[in-house]
């Protein structure tokens, strides 16, 4: 990451626009954030400086079920990173679903990518969008 820009959370769930003009945009400091690295063209990968105890995996190391989805099965000891070009669409907690494997992943975190594949994961996932990976 460059030294000079600060880091940037992501708020949990999407701001409205429709906010009364007198208002500033406010953001609960209390709220869940998505844990994303972005890196910019040029920038060095911040994959180069995880912690031995992690794992890194790109999105291509990933085989989704038929229809597009991946459950990671982590132990608490070990952290899971995922390295992508893609964007992420949509993430946070699964409602009720069995993915087309059968596995229950209701209650579970899950991050969905442009591409259409959808990670889920009972711990945190860090995504690190890197637009420079080959």
């Amino acid at each position: 990451m460059n030294e000079n820009k600060p880091a940037v959370d992501l708020p949990q769930a999407p701001v409205s626009a429709e906010e009364p003009a007198d208002q500033g945009l406010l953001l609960d400091d209390d709220q869940e954030r998505l844990p994303l690295v972005i890196v910019e063209p040029g920038a060095p990968s911040p994959a180069d400086e995880l912690d031995t105890d992690s794992v890194l995996l790109t999105l291509d190391d990933l085989l989704p079920d038929p229809q597009g989805e991946v459950v990671l099965f982590t132990g608490d000891d070990v952290s899971v990173n995922i390295l992508t070009k893609e964007t992420i669409t949509e993430f946070g907690v699964a409602e009720e679903h069995v993915t087309a494997s059968g596995v229950d992943v209701t209650g579970l975190n899950f991050y969905s990518f442009e591409g259409g594949m959808t990670v889920y994961s009972a711990s945190d996932v860090l995504i690190i969008n890197d637009p420079n990976i080959a």
